[in-house]
């Protein structure tokens, strides 16, 4: 099932990232996965998911996030099974 819950107009000057913040503020997400497409992998908000919000998040990396690619890579499929928590 997919669901809108909330939009924002961004203005001209700007774009999407500032905005996630605010758009997120209100919601309860505690024990959320977040999922945001690659505009959103951002380090800001990805602490703003974990740290103020307590959620988890799912973003993309893309070719020109080179490091984190190669960090994400790096990583054993261990790292990822739900027995590892």
């Amino acid at each position: 099932m997919r669901i809108v819950i909330a939009q924002k107009k961004v203005a001209d000057k700007t774009n999407e990232i500032p905005m996630v913040k605010e758009l997120l503020k209100p919601l309860e997400m505690e024990g959320a996965i977040v999922t945001l497409d690659a505009l959103h992998t951002q380090t800001k908000t990805a602490k703003y998911l974990v740290e103020e919000k307590k959620a988890d998040y799912v973003f993309v990396a893309k070719d020109n996030q080179e490091t984190l690619k190669n960090d994400i890579a790096a990583l054993a499929d261990d790292d990822f099974s739900p027995s590892a928590y």
